[in-house]
């Protein structure tokens, strides 16, 4: 990685709750039983125009390296079914955050 920042930047409206992200994780690092560096949390559910809703919001933790000393993508970036999740640079992230759409940026580093 060259000397910008880089973050994992999540499209809310994709992501589904399946947590594909935090096995992925789990099983790149050998975490089963332990601490994984990622997280879903689920908001709700909740009545909203009459329907019942759910969000899902993955959370990197402190800790993450974004699979830096492997040399790939990140594990959870890589299995994510639904493509919520994306490994982006200060150049790329700028874009996509004044976009209309619901990001949340995770663990700048």
């Amino acid at each position: 990685m060259n000397g910008n920042k880089y973050g994992i930047l999540v499209d809310l409206d994709r992501c589904v709750g399946c947590c594909a992200c935090e096995v992925a994780c789990n099983q790149e690092n050998n975490s089963l039983q332990g601490t994984p560096w990622i997280r879903v949390n689920a908001i709700g559910p909740k009545m909203v125009n009459g329907k019942l809703r759910a969000d899902y919001v993955p959370l990197i933790l402190d800790g993450c390296d974004f699979c830096r000393n492997r040399g790939f993508q990140p594990s959870c970036v890589a299995h994510c079914p639904t493509e919520a999740l994306r490994l982006c640079s200060t150049e790329s992230m700028l874009d996509c955050l004044n976009s209309k759409k619901r990001y949340q940026l995770c663990n700048l580093n």
